[in-house]
């Protein structure tokens, strides 16, 4: 289930893209516990689908999917407004006497 997220209010893209960084490497290591407590188990239940079963590994699952969803958009938005700060100026097309008009790249 994918979940749209924004950053929070007053919050500037780059806390955002931090902020989820942090928050997945917290959930990527709740699901390191999980699957090493899975690991534990006998291996035969792994095989018949056992973890779809257990509600902490779901759980872990879940919360690192919606991390990863996260901090995907915040770092797209992070990319966009550094494209939009450091983009190019308009072009200036110059006639003999002086320009004449401005026309984007």
């Amino acid at each position: 289930m994918m979940v749209r997220v924004s950053c929070r209010p007053g919050e500037t893209p780059a806390h955002w893209c931090a902020r989820a960084t942090g928050d997945y490497v917290a959930a990527r290591t709740a699901f390191q516990i999980e699957w090493g407590r899975l690991s534990a188990v006998d291996v035969s239940l792994l095989s018949v689908g056992y973890p779809t079963l257990d509600d902490g590994y779901d759980g872990a699952m879940d919360a690192l999917e919606e991390a990863d969803n996260e901090r995907c958009e915040a770092k797209t938005e992070l990319d966009r407004e550094s494209t939009i700060a450091f983009r190019a100026a308009p072009r200036v097309k110059w006639k003999r006497g002086g320009r004449s008009g401005i026309y984007p790249e």
